[in-house]
């Protein structure tokens, strides 16, 4: 017997635990759902880690911690997770009780996270790839990304012309399909204002096939 899957999604959280029904509020949903015998799953699109002074003044651990209590399953990085430094957000993400995905994310050509993750129910794959704006690269800290000599080591696939993060993207769609994924659900923390361009969410759908959904964040859209 298969039972409802409900995609319960976070993003530009920006630490207000405490605004609107709040992460105690998000709870309660989850757990109403799973009371009703639903599979639930939570993930996040970025920017969570800063915002308030309870990200600032922990320099985002005490976020983290309130992830795990929650359950998160799966989250991606958003611009702004890289304020407290590229190290820091990786050392954090150490302490998450769930993956990060990324699928554009390198240091020195090489992804640093997995670029999706793929989660099963009563049979059905499905598999949910990350990606972030390569616009990071201008709105956080620029020697964040670089080296002592000033040499840039992270990347995102910040091309002129997107092609290089449709590519990138268009890859872990394939790879995740050939892993055997029923349906892939893309989660972005790109947006869709004239600033993001060529790296918004729509033009990423427009140039990729085999995505059933996507999930986004970063122009609060």
């Amino acid at each position: 017997m298969q039972k409802d899957l409900v995609i319960l999604y976070t993003s530009d959280v920006h630490c207000g635990v405490d605004q609107g029904f709040g992460y105690a509020g998000l709870k309660a949903v989850k757990d109403q759902f799973e009371g009703e015998g639903c599979h639930v799953l939570l993930v996040d699109n970025g920017d969570s880690i800063q915002g308030e002074p309870i990200g600032l003044l922990t320099q985002g651990s005490a976020i983290i911690d309130l992830m795990n209590r929650i359950g998160y399953d799966i989250a991606i990085p958003g611009n702004h997770e890289f304020d407290y430094g590229v190290e820091r957000f990786l050392s954090l993400t150490e302490a998450a009780n769930f993956p990060y995905v990324c699928s554009n994310f390198s240091r020195d050509g090489k992804l640093i996270f997995p670029s999706y993750v793929i989660r099963e129910y009563d049979g059905v794959k499905l598999a949910f790839v990350g990606v972030t704006t390569p616009k990071v690269l201008f709105t956080a800290t620029p020697s964040t990304f670089r080296n002592e000599h000033g040499s840039l080591i992270y990347g995102f696939m910040q091309d002129n012309d997107g092609a290089d993060l449709y590519a990138a993207v268009q890859s872990a769609v394939d790879d995740a399909r050939a892993e055997g994924a029923d349906y892939v659900i893309l989660l972005g923390h790109l947006g869709n204002k004239d600033y993001v361009i060529p790296f918004t969410y729509a033009e990423v759908l427009e140039h990729t096939t085999g995505i059933a959904a996507m999930l986004d964040g970063h122009s609060h859209d």
